[in-house]
């Protein structure tokens, strides 16, 4: 079995020696250590992070993306309740994934335990198949949420 440390220098290997497959990627990155990986993707605009860490025989991953804010009443009310319509949609169609947070901050969020060790091919796949979910739901959002800009 490959120590954690092989897995990181792995998955960043991979993924900086392939062309991201996933329409609208536009940018991957990582750093990782002994206690696991962090990472990120930007796609279509929206930033989504993780975290991954081995545990024996186990993988924890936790992804969450910022997707925006949701417009005040007074600033667009139009917008503001076509936002609603989207994200009560993709809340009920991807099991809660994405919600309003108190502050009007619309959020993507998904923890999964997966009885597999950590490898790049996994991690990967699990991190697309979160983004192909939640890609209408994405593409719809932008016309009414501005979303937040990767920092540079």
């Amino acid at each position: 079995m490959a120590d954690k440390g092989d897995v990181t220098k792995n998955l960043l290997a991979t993924t900086e020696a392939g062309e991201p497959r996933l329409s609208g990627l536009n940018t991957l990155s990582g750093v990782g250590g002994e206690d696991g990986v962090n990472f990120s993707v930007e796609y279509g605009g929206f930033v989504l992070a993780g975290r991954a860490f081995a545990e024996q025989q186990n993988t924890q991953i936790r992804l969450h993306a910022k997707l925006g804010n949701l417009p005040y009443t007074a600033e667009n009310a139009i917008a503001r309740s076509h936002a609603m319509t989207v994200l009560k949609s993709a809340s009920r169609a991807l099991g809660g994934r994405v919600s309003l947070t108190p502050q009007q901050r619309i959020m993507l969020r998904e923890d999964i335990t997966i009885d597999e060790p950590l490898t790049p091919v996994m991690l990967m796949s699990r991190t697309a198949e979160l983004l192909v979910m939640a890609k209408p739901y994405l593409e719809l959002l932008t016309q009414y949420v501005e979303p937040p800009t990767m920092p540079a």
